[in-house]
């Protein structure tokens, strides 16, 4: 507890089993650091082992005395008139402080990947720990330059593209020359910084329909002449994707709905009570609206 400073109180709380040692460490415990991830173990396996060891460290650091604090335990005391029973004050440690009772002290460290490695690869693997989870966002922003090893067998095929997969093809691989090997790097490489320097596609709320052309019927072979209710001028046949194209068609439900709001415009319309306006509109229309004269104020008034 502190002294008061300007007439109040500041009193710090510590979390118990917490000591100046692992105080220190966990504030130590916050930033960027890379490691090795083999060949063959995914980058989460990876993050989870780098986790459990630092909880395991951060464990192992030694843990403060458990509290004490004061029971009264019955004793008995031998006198001359006989035995008498008392209560003796004492300190015991608290059982709530004891490792078995209260569990580890930390059990869980937030570790963030910063990229992720393919399972069979091999390398730096970037983490961040604790407030170094924010930091690798501005580290992937930064687009630092990066050098890969590619090992590959020629002249073989597998299932999986790995040098471990099921062997699907094999041929000869003479004709190979490390002229064309690079020749193809380059346009790999070209094609690749091309994509990069492109912009995102912007998002699309709506789907994009396609335009396609109506289907041509075929023409008959003979010379007859056609009926009207087999030819495409036929009203049951007519649709507006056959005439004017798919970009026109709207779906059933839409035109039912603005017919249905067409249908209840035109019933207001007729049925709705006659008003003022109604019979000023109809009165311009036979001529015979007429504008009135303003009327004069009233005796001992006069305008403005």
């Amino acid at each position: 507890m502190a002294a008061p400073t300007g007439g109040t109180m500041r009193v710090a709380f510590h979390r118990p089993g917490w000591n100046a040692t692992m105080r220190a460490a966990r504030a130590g415990l916050h930033g960027l650091f890379a490691v090795y991830k083999p060949p063959g173990a995914p980058w989460s396996v990876v993050r989870d082992t780098v986790e459990m060891q630092l909880l395991k460290d951060l464990n192992s650091l030694e843990r403060p005395a458990p509290r004490q604090h004061v029971r009264f335990l019955p004793n008995t005391v031998e006198r001359q008139e006989g035995t008498e029973l008392m209560m003796t004050v004492t300190k015991v440690p608290m059982l709530a402080d004891h490792p078995l009772v209260s569990g580890p002290v930390f059990t869980r460290w937030k570790i963030g990947a910063g990229h992720r490695l393919d399972k069979k690869s091999s390398g730096v693997f970037v983490l961040g720990a604790g407030r170094g989870n924010k930091l690798l966002t501005d580290w992937q922003d930064a687009h630092l330059s990066r050098a890969y090893t590619v090992c590959g067998l020629l002249g073989k095929a597998t299932d999986d593209f790995s040098d471990t997969g099921k062997l699907i093809e094999k041929t000869t691989f003479d004709h190979v020359t490390g002229e064309k090997l690079e020749r193809i790097l380059a346009v790999i490489q070209g094609s690749n910084h091309k994509a990069l320097l492109q912009p995102p596609p912007l998002p699309y709320f709506f789907p994009l329909r396609s335009y396609r052309s109506p289907k041509e019927p075929p023409e008959p072979e003979s010379s007859q002449p056609l009926s009207f209710s087999k030819s495409r001028a036929n009203p049951r046949e007519w649709n507006v994707e056959r005439s004017m194209g798919s970009d026109y068609q709207q779906p059933t439900w839409r035109v039912a709905l603005l017919s249905m709001l067409g249908m209840a415009l035109l019933l207001w319309c007729v049925l709705r009570p006659e008003t003022e306006i109604d019979k000023l509109l109809e009165a311009a229309s036979r001529g015979d609206f007429q504008e009135s004269e303003p009327q004069a104020p009233p005796g001992g008034q006069e305008k403005p």
